[in-house]
């Protein structure tokens, strides 16, 4: 199960690019996005069945989705990876 305490604070992913994790055999890339027409950041989650990296899986085995860049988006996104299996 992923646990929302193990993917940082909001102040890291206003910083940095990414933060990549994996839970047995899920991974899972959380990133702040921002679409070519918006000027609102939101967080963009992937998923992907393990062991291999993102850029070594193929793109129609991965699942991404969007939510506000706040920690209710966080946590709808960590609610959501939680949802999915592999």
């Amino acid at each position: 199960m992923i646990d929302r305490g193990r993917l940082l604070s909001l102040g890291y992913y206003k910083k940095a690019a990414s933060f990549t994790g994996s839970d047995g055999p899920k991974c899972y890339k959380i990133e702040r996005f921002r679409e070519e027409d918006s000027e609102e950041d939101q967080f963009k989650a992937t998923i992907w069945p393990g062991p291999y990296s993102s850029d070594n899986t193929p793109d129609d085995q991965k699942q991404s989705r969007l939510a506000p860049f706040t920690e209710e988006g966080l946590a709808e996104l960590v609610d959501w990876m939680n949802q999915l299996s592999f």
